[in-house]
């Protein structure tokens, strides 16, 4: 197992950087990086669809799919550069990339692979997930909503929650139920692709605490979908969601986000005297940054090793779960030491004696939901036990 680069990936990666670094800069300030803020104002939506498309001219997209598809036939390695190089430059990744072709290679049929895959390639088309349910959120295989096969279609009816950017996604990826009866639950689930403009499916904001708009309801009344949409096979939903879990969880570019809150905090606390001192000089601030960046290196090591297991067409079925974990309680933990050091007034937002504009206090709020997304991160130690050391299941 060798991760060091060779000389073209090093050249590509800071090609990679410098483009990103470029395309980000004159963001709006809320944008983090996070994949939800894409979703959050019409000039944070209009300058990541700047973005997408720019990079998307570049092949980088889709640098890591076959040829025959429009990919550039590279490995994951070189997908894992761009969502570093955009998560640290605040530019949103979407779900198509990061889920909806994973998908689409694994289980998708010919004819889905090129009705859906160009225009994720090209940036144009956006997508939401439609998983968590009032009633099924961690416990994905007790959904409820129901999709009746109907001659060439499925009439779906249900609720669906915590839909991330449902209000400007073009498409949905769904989770439904075809067999009620069906014991254990999760083997009646199937996993279908859903046009969101589709009569019968209505959107409503989720009010946040921070008072931004990225989550909603979706509900759905009569929903008719083409049964040509539905992936792999009816009542084959639990397979498909559990390989696209492992790609949301095994990205880097949340890692790159964080990095560049370190970053930024380094700088500011070099910058920063207090009593004729520097920050940067006080042992406990040194000691909390430089844990949070060891723990960093950690999880982008793991991330790594994921990508290169997936290169080599092993099973990663616990080490995703990890980074989550990792992931969301760096977050937390980074968010949570901005404040402490920067102190009362980077609670005031919008104002110019916030240091930093502020964005610890935000980040802080946001933190939260990353250890509640994509699966809690209870769910996730509970994977890392039984699938990754053997222990036996929680009932």
């Amino acid at each position: 197992m060798d991760f060091s680069l060779t000389e073209e990936q090093k050249a590509l990666r800071e090609e990679m950087f410098r483009v990103c670094a470029e395309l980000g800069k004159n963001g709006p300030a809320e944008l983090t990086g996070a994949p939800e803020d894409k979703w959050l104002t019409d000039e944070g939506w209009e300058h990541n669809h700047r973005a997408w498309k720019e990079i998307a001219k570049r092949g980088w997209l889709s640098i890591d799919w076959p040829v025959e598809y429009g990919g550039q036939g590279r490995s994951r390695i070189y997908k894992a550069f761009l969502a570093e190089a955009m998560g640290y430059n605040r530019i949103s990744p979407d779900a198509g990339i990061g889920i909806v072709a994973p998908t689409l290679f694994a289980f998708g049929t010919e004819d889905q692979k090129h009705r859906f895959l160009p225009s994720i390639a090209s940036g144009d088309v956006h997508w939401c997930q439609l998983w968590s349910e009032p009633g099924a959120g961690s416990d994905l295989a007790n959904v409820s909503t129901r999709g009746v096969r109907a001659g060439d279609h499925y009439v779906i009816n249900g609720q669906k929650t915590w839909t991330t950017g449902g209000h400007r996604a073009d498409w949905g990826f769904m989770v439904f139920r075809t067999d009620p009866n069906a014991k254990p639950k999760h083997r009646g689930l199937s996993y279908i692709l859903v046009d969101m403009k589709t009569p019968g499916i209505t959107v409503r904001a989720l009010p946040q605490m921070n008072f931004k708009h990225g989550y909603n309801e979706v509900f759905l009344d009569e929903v008719q979908v083409p049964a040509a949409n539905l992936i792999g096979k009816e009542n084959d939903g639990w397979k498909i969601t559990r390989g696209a879990m492992n790609s949301e969880r095994s990205g880097l570019g949340v890692l790159a986000k964080l990095q560049r809150y370190v970053d930024v905090l380094v700088e500011y606390c070099n910058e920063t005297e207090v009593e004729g001192k520097r920050l940067s000089e006080d042992p406990i601030i040194r000691n909390r940054i430089a844990e949070i960046a060891c723990d960093l290196a950690a999880a982008k090591a793991l991330s790594y090793r994921v990508i290169w297991a997936q290169d080599a067409g092993q099973t990663t079925a616990f080490e995703p779960s990890a980074i989550k974990v990792r992931s969301s309680e760096i977050y937390m933990n980074i968010s949570y030491l901005g404040n402490e050091i920067i102190g009362p007034f980077g609670q005031v937002k919008n104002s110019r004696w916030a240091p930093l504009q502020g964005i610890f206090e935000d980040e802080y709020q946001s933190s939260m939901a990353l250890a509640l997304a994509a699966g809690t991160n209870e769910i996730q130690r509970n994977i890392i036990a039984w699938e990754g050391l053997g222990l036996p299941r929680m009932r």
